[in-house]
C-alpha cells in the first residue's frame, strides 16, 4: 500500500492544499494486518485458507544493488526488517519441489519448511 499526496482529514475539512509526507506499506505491517484477519475470522469459526504458518516472499527494492528476499512463515515476517521502501509480500500457493528449492536460498529460518505439505509427488503447499 502507497499513500503519497494524501491530505490529512484537518487539511481536507478546511479545503487546505497540503499534503502529508509519502508513506510506504512494509512487508512487516502487511503479515500484522494478515494475522489480525487470520484470528478474527478463525474467531467466527470460519475456514482458513491462510494461517500463521503459511510460506510467503517478502521483498524489497527488487532490481536494486541494495535488494533483499526473505522467505518466512507469516508468522516469521512480522519480525523480518526488510529495510526501505519498495515492499512486496508474496503469499505462497501451491509449489514445484524446484520452486521449494530456490526458497530455501532465501530462507529465515530453514525449519519454516518442516511445515509443507504434500499435494502429490510433485505439488506442496504450506
Amino acid at each position: 500500500d502507497i499513500k503519497v499526496k494524501e491530505q490529512s482529514l484537518e487539511n481536507l475539512m478546511r479545503g487546505k492544499k497540503i499534503f502529508e509526507p509519502p508513506r510506504f506499506m512494509s512487508v512487516n505491517q502487511a503479515a500484522e494486518q494478515l494475522l489480525e484477519i487470520i484470528e478474527n475470522r478463525r474467531d467466527k469459526g470460519e475456514e482458513l485458507a491462510l494461517t500463521e504458518e503459511t510460506l510467503c516472499v517478502g521483498l524489497a527494492r527488487v532490481g536494486s544493488k541494495n535488494q533483499k528476499i526473505a522467505v518466512a512463515t507469516l508468522q516469521q515476517m512480522v519480525k523480518e526488517d526488510l529495510g526501505d521502501p519498495l515492499h512486496s509480500l508474496i503469499i505462497t500457493g501451491h509449489m514445484h519441489p524446484m520452486e521449494i528449492e530456490m526458497l530455501k536460498l532465501f530462507a529465515v529460518d530453514s525449519s519454516s519448511f518442516n511445515q509443507l505439505i504434500t499435494l502429490d509427488g510433485s505439488t506442496y503447499y504450506s
